[in-house]
């Protein structure tokens, strides 16, 4: 029973184009009006109404372009004046100047609240222009909302509400991390905060305890403590006796249409309004065309309850009944056009098994179970803000039932580059083996970054950096891979690894080796030292060695003739021979050694002992998609074909794009743009350190990671063994240039 997805004559191309355009203007000029069309014109596109969507950014930019209104600008702090006698460098006054700059500079990184107080939100929702008193159902009556600030003590109160079907992903993040991290401010300024994590199990053919499980243990992993856990089942008896409110109220009906009846009737009500914008007429609207309505919209109230009562006993088949809450029909807003309350659906639950044979849908229950709980604030992204307009079906059915309402808010989505989003790709990655499983270290489900190697708090930053906006807006890559840069740097103890290894022999190595403690930091004493020793037999890396080197100021490695350094060991070699087999490869290298350093080298190659070498595997991550936005270029290279590809991605458990990944071809345009050396596997040799710590991690806490020094920040993977270590790269030490290459 979904809506009809086609949208007329606009393309999505050109209306997330015009998206663009309209954001670059309004940040130039945020003029009040062009950005409320901004907002009604994404709110056109969640809708799937492309034409309006089109339509309305392409006025919200000329809107801005013509206003007169100029960019706010951060004002910084002005230094403070210096005192009489103290003017000049380094006197008082400078060092004041510099103490109040400084203390301004740290106020700025001070976390903001952006939400209301839970006592100013008599009205949940602004009223907006053209919305009259009879359509504005966000007003909260004073005794509601007395009883709500009872109830929570006038606590600021959020809520994460994620469907258990399937594995959280970065967006996820950034909504725990909003709902999670306003309430902490709030509790920091003395207001009092908390966040329920709310599981949203209405649909049990695709709800799983596993999916639970994993959902419990990356809430724990970010760091997060809900206020409560609950679930949407917790409450279907309450919303079962709601539903049969709603019917002697006269606002629901039992619907006998099928699917392909009510897009009929919606795709009439979608012409109907459509041709009244283009009259632009205003006062009394015709009538609604035959058929736009549902034929069992006015049965009467008792035998609306004697048919759901039917629903409730299984004595419908599945799609053979529907609740149906009388929405207007006559609103411009599709989500008011008789949403769905509950259907029929013989599948066991999770949680409550077979009690029930119907369920509530989202749009019904989510608004509902945000009152019940006393949310002061629901947190969603973009696509929810037609159906949680102040004229929409949110505040339309808690006014309808008398309910307290809760003020929404909403916010963009997160994007990533050069990574897909939507559950629906990533599910076709995974079940297609493109991918080794949802927690792949090329994937950007929070247990794949988990696996590679990256930390909670490197997540929580990541998220707190990209902030919140109402823009569309995709995160670099590279962003997220300096914080965990910058944080393993600090954190991460130094081994050594060689991952593509080349035998060295060494001639006059004073007393056949040499023993030495070497630092696990370079910078932190406190780290300690582990014992190393410098054998005859040695390896270093393939590419710290050119056999046809003529001249490059750029290679510090070691030539034929040629002198380096070894890290940590206090001598330099310089290589006098190369053996190669009957082929004419490579096979080792002989090495003179310079005990005493006589001369300075720019090179210091870091090595293994070949008789403590321990042979491990190492997995060599890169970005999964070559482009930035995989989705945009296999739309353009479908677009140049006569062909077409959808898109998708997002932040919360809101509706996927509906666009099938396959196509009459077989494969999906945007699965063609995996990069090929995503992952390249090494068998490496690394220092005998590194067995003992390659055991299995503790699944619910960071991987232990490693600097391998010259190569890049390695943690240990899940299969890791002592016997067998498995080590999967994190990020390389600098930005990876081999992304730039495939881009």
């Amino acid at each position: 029973m979904s809506e009809d997805p086609s949208a007329g004559g606009a393309s999505k191309s050109a209306v997330k184009k015009a998206a663009a355009d309209a954001a670059k203007a309004a940040k130039k000029k945020p003029d009040p009006e062009g950005l409320k069309l901004i907002e009604a014109a994404e709110a056109a596109k969640a809708a799937n109404d492309l034409e309006k969507a089109l339509a309305l950014f392409t006025e919200a930019k000329a809107k801005c372009e013509a206003s007169s209104v100029d960019a706010v600008t951060r004002v910084k702090a002005p230094k403070a004046p210096k005192p009489e006698g103290d003017a000049g460098e380094g006197g008082k006054g400078d060092a004041k100047a510099k103490a109040a700059a400084a203390a301004a500079a740290e106020e700025e990184k001070k976390p903001r609240l952006y939400l209301s107080m839970p006592e100013e939100n008599t009205q949940a929702k602004p009223l907006r222009d053209g919305v009259d008193a009879t359509h504005n159902y966000a007003l909260n009556p004073p005794e509601k909302l007395k009883a709500h600030l009872s109830a929570t003590g006038g606590h600021l109160r959020t809520r994460f509400p994620p469907e258990p079907n399937g594995y959280l992903h970065i967006g996820h993040a950034k909504a725990m991390n909003f709902n999670f991290g306003q309430a902490k401010i709030a509790r920091e300024m003395g207001k009092g905060g908390e966040t329920v994590l709310r599981f949203d199990d209405t649909n049990p053919t695709a709800e799983k305890q596993e999916f639970i499980d994993s959902i419990l243990d990356s809430v724990a992993w970010l760091g997060h403590t809900p206020f409560k856990v609950t679930y949407s089942s917790d409450y279907f008896q309450e919303l079962c006796d709601l539903a049969v409110q709603l019917i002697r109220d006269g606002g629901a009906f039992v619907c006998h249409q099928t699917g392909d009846e009510i897009k009929a009737s919606r795709d009439l009500l979608r012409a109907y309004h459509g041709a009244q914008a283009e009259k632009k007429e205003s006062g009394k609207r015709p009538p609604l065309p035959k058929g736009a309505a549902s034929p069992w919209r006015e049965r009467p109230v008792e035998e609306n309850l004697k048919h759901f009562t039917r629903m409730r006993q299984g004595r419908y088949g599945e799609g053979e009944a529907v609740l149906r809450v009388k929405g207007d029909l006559y609103s411009e807003n599709s989500s008011m056009w008789d949403l769905a309350a509950y259907r029929v659906m013989f599948h066991e639950h999770p949680r409550t098994g077979n009690k029930w044979c119907i369920y509530p849908t989202y749009d019904y229950t989510h608004c509902i179970v945000d009152s019940l709980e006393n949310i002061t604030h629901s947190l969603c992204t973009l696509e929810f803000g037609q159906r949680q307009a102040v004229d929409g079906p949110y505040y339309h059915l808690l006014h309808s039932l008398r309910l307290y309402k809760p003020v929404t808010w909403e916010y963009s989505r997160a994007n990533l580059t050069h990574a897909v989003m939507s559950k629906r790709k990533l599910k076709f990655l995974v079940e297609g083996a493109y991918v080794g499983g949802w927690d792949d270290p090329r994937l950007c489900t929070l247990n794949g970054f988990r696996r590679r190697g990256y930390t909670g708090s490197a997540m929580n930053q990541f998220c707190t950096d990209i902030g919140v906006t109402k823009a569309a807006m995709t995160a670099k890559n590279e962003k997220l891979e300096q914080i965990i840069r910058q944080e393993l740097e600090t954190t991460a103890h130094r081994r050594f690894a060689v991952l593509k290894p080349l035998r060295v022999e060494l001639r006059g190595l004073p007393g056949g080796s040499k023993a030495f403690n070497m630092p696990n930091h370079p910078k932190d004493e406190s780290f300690g030292t582990r014992p190393l020793v410098l054998t005859e037999t040695i390896y270093i890396e393939q590419d710290d060695y050119r056999p046809d080197l003529k001249d490059d100021p750029k290679f510090f490695g070691l030539a034929m003739g040629r002198e380096a350094g070894l890290l940590g060991a206090g001598v330099h070699i310089t290589i006098t021979e190369e053996g190669r087999d009957s082929s004419g490869a490579l096979t080792h290298l002989v090495a003179s050694v310079d005990a005493a350093r006589e001369r300075k080298v720019k090179g210091h190659l870091h090595w293994v002992s070949a008789a403590h070498a321990v042979r491990a595997e190492c997995r060599v991550y890169s970005v999964l998609f070559a482009p930035e936005d995989p989705e945009a270029a296999a739309k353009e290279a479908a677009a140049a074909a006569g062909g077409g590809s959808g898109g998708g991605g997002g932040d919360g458990d809101e509706d996927e794009d509906e666009e099938d990944v396959a196509t009459g071809s077989g494969l999906p345009p945007w699965l063609k743009l995996l990069n090929p050396k995503s992952l390249v596997v090494e068998s490496a040799l690394v220092e005998s350190a590194l067995a003992t710590a390659a055991a299995p991690p503790v699944v619910s806490k960071d991987r232990p990671a490693f600097q391998f020094q010259r190569v890049g920040f390695f943690c240990v993977d899940n299969d890791s063994t002592a016997a067998r270590p498995i080590f999967n790269r994190v990020v390389a030490l600098k930005e990876d240039k081999e992304k730039k290459s495939t881009a």
